[in-house]
């Protein structure tokens, strides 16, 4: 801040004093106020305590120097607000100053950068921007052309999608008897096996002779 406004001397070289400082004094000095009105009401509420016990000639005394006690307070209260609107003052100027600074700050900023993008901008020609967009869309255009024509399929033309779908539908029917017939077993191949069983059931119930076989029970 003193960078850029500058900060005076007085004559006996020394420097003037500053809002910042001036606002610091008042800081301090409300603070001592403060602490005095703080002491005062300790006092008052310690003789309110002994007013209640107190009688006749003493509750006066203690009466009287209450109110003394109230006045010094009310006078230091005064002094306390109008140091604080003064600080008020002094800190609503700084904060003029310090926004001018920030202004001047961010003006000078604006400027260097102005200054650099007129030298980059000076480096670009806008028409060979364009002619390099232009010369982009054609460069893709040709290549989705070349994808297309790539993509084609052979042979493929002269079929007819109709009969397509209609070949597809026949295959979906023909997987159905399928699995139709792998589930049901012809009534043939249930004779047989049964037929089957039935033999071998007699054979084993007769020996190599032909006659019935023992039970290996009545053998023991």
């Amino acid at each position: 801040m003193h960078r850029f406004f500058g900060k005076k001397q007085n004559k006996s070289g020394e420097p003037t004093p500053t809002l910042d400082d001036a606002s610091g004094n008042m800081e301090t000095r409300i603070g001592e106020i403060e602490t005095k009105i703080k002491r005062l009401e300790t006092q008052l509420i310690d003789i309110k305590k002994k007013m209640k016990k107190a009688r006749g000639a003493a509750k006066n005394s203690l009466k009287r120097r209450a109110l003394n006690l109230l006045k010094q307070k009310k006078m230091y209260e005064k002094q306390r607000d109008q140091i604080m609107a003064q600080q008020m003052n002094i800190d609503s100027t700084k904060f003029a100053q310090q926004s001018l600074q920030d202004n001047a700050t961010m003006v000078a900023a604006m400027k260097d950068t102005a200054k650099s993008l007129k030298k980059q901008y000076k480096e670009i020609n806008i028409d060979e921007v364009e002619d390099l967009q232009d010369e982009m869309e054609d460069l893709l255009e040709d290549a989705d052309e070349i994808n297309e024509i790539l993509g084609r399929s052979y042979g493929v033309d002269d079929v007819d999608e109709d009969d397509l779908l209609d070949e597809l539908e026949g295959l979906d029917d023909e997987l159905d008897a399928l699995d139709e017939d792998e589930e049901e077993i012809p009534s043939y191949m249930v004779t047989a096996a049964s037929a089957a069983h039935k033999d071998d059931q007699k054979d084993s119930e007769v020996d190599e002779f032909g006659l019935p076989k023992v039970p290996a029970k009545m053998m023991t």
